[in-house]
């Protein structure tokens, strides 16, 4: 009983301090200042010598009482005038206006850079409701990306700002293409599938244009129309998130690590290191950039070995955002790493060299709508691929722009998948003694091993299609002195002296790196039997005490 009073007094005490200092606990932990900015970033266009562009930020308090906020410049710029911006919002709103220009002819620095491409004196200028502060750089011709710290008692956030700069100011009229390579990606035969291209006018002037699908040359083959598969980075799902992850069809092949953050749907780096590590199969790659300025911290390796980047600077000027990073690599398999430390490049995506691209037949393209006018608006372009008809394979088209700003090409890829394509192939196990039979077939293979004392033991595993992206042919090999089968991804055995064994062809493909929904499939070896064993159990329990040594990953299987 006098439990029950004491417990009752400890609640009731509790409950008036909680009454007492909650309204000083709410208002310090869950209403102070919250800071929010719209948009994340701005991009400013063309930026010809004498010409300036502006942008502007909405700085936002989503929180309660007085925010504080300041802007500085941007990291290896010098300031020409003032230090910082600070402001105080006590209301819901205030901005940040931002204007990049880039010095006249007559007024730039006759300086090049350490890859001997001209340099640019280019100004920034922040402005908020009553302060301003300026800034300049020697930047080289192409496009730029800047980050900007703003500082706030309600959090801090990083804006950018994204320009290109250009050696003449060139024609009123500027006509500008995003995406400017499209990934159709893998379609299966009698489909169609779309893609949106934004067009818009970066320059002063009305902008008239049309588009077409390029016609093919004389006597062109219909064949090696180019040496090369693009693969686009972009990810739709994730434009506006302020974060990347590689989208669903490259996470067979795409592993990212570290902090990645997302420019028009792209994945460009943030603080620290950030790693993209790529598998393809081919004998080289391009990657290609939407940004590079110079300064920027980032290493490519192939196979583990690194990449000279030494002309990089003058080869993204010229081949606009194109490097070359490998060629005439052994056919097969390989990794390439991208290494960004503390840089804000934007990566658009890489085409595999090797593979022969056929040119998409007359009328599987099309582009609605064919023509426009504009000044200031943005049009939007809808480009559909149609497969029916088509042969498995890899193609490709240009799709030609003429304006009065001059013409652009934008390129087309698409894989056309077989219709077998993604459907799983059930593999049955049959067992006797120590030697396993796999088989896709098991009505036909009965005959054969039927009367040899074989048990069925059901479904095993299920292998993939032939011509499933990520995938290789599971061949398999039987010695009837020895009565064992045998299977490997490699048609040499992969190193296994196969003497005496036949070669009794594919029983399905196996994955080579880790797919979705898939799984290891294991294989040991004993070494006294000289037989292996297959199984997709990780614990194995008691094949070591039966003379069993692990001998690694033969695939990945459903």
């Amino acid at each position: 009983m006098m439990f029950a009073k004491s417990r009752s007094a400890f609640v009731v005490t509790a409950l008036a301090v909680f009454l007492l200092y909650a309204p000083q606990a709410f208002s310090t932990e869950y209403l102070s200042p919250v800071l929010s900015i719209s948009p994340r970033e701005v991009n400013l266009g063309n930026i010809a010598p004498g010409d300036a562009n502006s942008g502007l930020f909405t700085l936002k308090n989503m929180g309660s009482g007085s925010l504080e906020w300041s802007a500085k410049k941007p990291e290896s710029w010098r300031y020409r005038s003032g230090e910082e911006i600070f402001s105080v919002i006590p209301k819901k709103g205030d901005y940040l206006r931002v204007e990049v220009s880039s010095f006249a002819d007559e007024e730039q620095l006759a300086d090049e850079s350490a890859a001997g491409a001209a340099l640019h004196l280019v100004e920034m200028k922040l402005e908020g409701e009553a302060q301003s502060v300026t800034f300049y750089k020697k930047l080289s011709e192409g496009m730029h990306k800047e980050a900007i710290r703003i500082s706030s008692n309600g959090g801090d956030r990083t804006i950018f700002v994204a320009f290109s700069i250009s050696a003449s100011a060139g024609n009123g009229s500027l006509i500008n293409l995003n995406p400017k390579r499209i990934d159709m990606g893998s379609v299966l035969p009698g489909k169609t599938v779309s893609k949106r291209i934004m067009l818009t006018n970066k320059g002063k002037d009305r902008l008239d244009w049309s588009v077409a699908v390029e016609k093919p040359k004389r006597k062109e083959k219909a064949a090696d129309f180019k040496n090369g598969r693009y693969i686009s980075f972009l990810n739709d799902e994730m434009i506006n998130k302020n974060v990347y992850s590689a989208p669903a069809h490259l996470k067979e092949i795409m592993e990212l690590s570290g902090r990645w953050t997302e420019t028009d749907g792209y994945p460009s780096g943030a603080e620290g290191d950030n790693i993209i590590r790529l598998n393809f199969s081919g004998t080289g790659i391009i990657l290609y950039l939407a940004t590079f300025p110079e300064g920027s911290g980032f290493h490519v390796y192939v196979d583990e070995r690194p990449v000279s980047s030494r002309s990089w600077p003058s080869e993204f000027k010229e081949k606009k955002g194109e490097l070359l990073i490998a060629e005439d690599l052994a056919e097969g398999t390989h990794v390439l790493t991208i290494v960004s430390k503390d840089s804000r490049l934007v990566f658009e995506g890489v085409k595999i060299l090797g593979k022969n691209i056929s040119r998409v037949p007359a009328g599987k393209t099309s582009i609605v709508p064919i023509s426009g006018t504009i000044l200031t608006q943005t049009n939007y372009l809808r480009v559909t691929f149609n497969s029916t008809g088509l042969a498995p394979g890899y193609y490709s088209d240009n799709i030609v722009f003429t304006a009065n700003g001059g013409e652009e090409v934008v390129e087309l890829f698409a894989e056309v998948i077989p219709e077998s394509a993604g459907r799983d192939i059930d593999i049955y196990r049959y067992s006797r003694g120590d030697d396993y039979l796999f088989t896709a077939l098991p009505s036909q293979d009965t005959a054969q091993f039927g009367r040899k004392n074989y048990t069925k033991d059901g479904i095993a595993f299920r292998l993939f299609a032939s011509g499933t992206p990520g995938t290789t042919p599971f061949y398999r090999w039987y010695n009837a002195q020895k009565r064992d089968h045998f299977y490997h991804h490699d048609q040499a055995g992969g190193g296994k002296n196969i003497q005496g064994y036949t070669f009794e062809g594919s029983i399905g493909n196996i994955g080579t790196s880790k797919l979705t929904n898939t799984r290891e499939l294991y294989r040991w070896y004993n070494a006294s039997s000289g037989r292996y064993l297959y199984i997709t159990n990780s614990r194995a329990a008691g094949l070591r005490n039966k003379g069993y040594s692990f001998d690694g990953i033969a695939g990945y299987v459903k």
